[in-house]
């Protein structure tokens, strides 16, 4: 854990604080979502409609938040969520965030589109569990390579992001004309990918017949992959040597043929609205999720989490731990590295009140938390 003085600041504040330092290309890239972007609203405002039920006279002297994820323990239920291309944020990019991750006992999970490789981020992290995210591409060798590399580097998990049959429009992104690969901002900031020599050898080969092709445009080519299917899931499963979590079911049908191929855990998710402008909220999802996997897997969540609080409702509707994305990055962005150890800070002790305040001595203990919608004109009723 950092020695440094925590730089207090709420999550809303960090983000104006980084709408008014980075170009506006780049913060809309992170901030922005599909179409109208009602989906990124309501993930946070689902969350913010739930209640939680204080409870009193237990005994919270001590408040234990640690966990077991898929790949070792943590020191409570958070790891960073997979973004791309952070050193558009701050010139360490993943290694800022993997690092700060790693002394605060969290996890941390790499993005196939990060600024920063997975030895470099395996590097800054490597007492800590590490995910690395990707997607099944069109090009079979493009998956194999990312599934070595990251056994190679000693990643503990493959992440495989499955909600992605299409790229959405993304209306901030267009009005600024924000190209993730080929743009001028973002060419100090690009994908670790390209520079691997194995993906310079697939854009050769591909540039045979589309001559003088960029990175860009050969990406473009193998994803997304609208063809994509079960089998290819379970393909990719039966490939990789490490356990792979599948990223981004709604749909408790789904989560069941997720554990059908051999998935190792699943993420609830919405991907943070940036897909879909009217995707159920994730927070909505959850229940259903969490009771068709019925413990056989590890359920995990994302979207929308802004803080602890957040946090500690979707560790009561289901979840065994969850990823948080842009509040990381608005650290990053405004303080570096210390911004991220001090958003990581403020969640744990966020999460750990919380658990005081309804009598949860440990994570698991929060499943017995009695946690309401907002009642409206009526009364609440109590379950049980």
């Amino acid at each position: 854990m950092t020695t440094e003085p925590v730089l207090r600041s709420t999550i809303a504040a960090l983000a104006d604080a980084a709408r008014e330092k980075l170009p506006a290309e780049v913060f809309h890239y992170a901030a922005g979502g599909a179409g109208d972007e009602a989906t990124v609203l309501s993930n946070v405002r689902k969350l913010d409609a739930f209640r939680l039920v204080p409870r009193v006279m237990r005994d919270v002297s001590e408040v234990d938040t640690a966990v077991d994820v898929v790949g070792g323990s943590l020191a409570a239920p958070f790891l960073v969520a997979p973004m791309g291309m952070q050193g558009l944020y701050h010139e360490e990019g993943e290694v800022a965030t993997a690092r700060a991750a790693a002394e605060h006992g969290l996890g941390f999970c790499l993005s196939m589109f990060g600024s920063r490789s997975p030895e470099q981020v395996a590097d800054a992290a490597a007492s800590q569990v590490r995910w690395r995210q990707m997607y099944i591409t069109k090009d079979r060798r493009l998956n194999e390579e990312l599934v070595r590399q990251a056994e190679a580097a000693g990643f503990d998990a493959i992440v495989c992001t499955v909600d992605l049959p299409v790229m959405a429009e993304r209306l901030r992104d267009l009005d600024n004309t924000f190209q993730s690969f080929d743009n001028e901002v973002a060419a100090e900031a690009s994908p670790a990918l390209v520079h691997e020599p194995y993906f310079k050898e697939l854009l050769g080969l591909w540039r045979g017949g589309h001559a003088e092709a960029t990175p860009q445009q050969f990406i473009d080519h193998v994803f997304p992959h609208p063809g994509c299917g079960w089998n290819d899931l379970e393909d990719l499963i039966g490939l990789s040597p490490l356990p792979v979590i599948v990223k981004g079911v709604l749909h408790p049908h789904d989560a069941v043929r997720a554990l059908g191929v051999g998935a190792a855990a699943v993420v609830v998710s919405n991907h943070g609205g940036s897909q879909h402008d009217r995707s159920i909220a994730s927070i909505d999802a959850l229940p259903g999720v969490a009771e068709a996997v019925d413990g056989a897997v590890p359920v995990y969540f994302d979207s929308g989490v802004r803080s602890g609080t957040h946090a500690a409702i979707a560790l009561a509707r289901g979840a065994d731990s969850v990823l948080v994305g842009r509040p990381v990055l608005w650290g990053l962005a405004v303080h570096g590295p210390q911004g991220v150890r001090s958003v990581l800070d403020t969640l744990g002790n966020d999460l750990r009140n919380t658990m005081a305040f309804v009598g949860a001595r440990t994570v698991r203990d929060l499943r017995n938390a009695t946690i309401l919608t907002e009642p409206g004109p009526h009364d609440p009723v109590f379950p049980g």
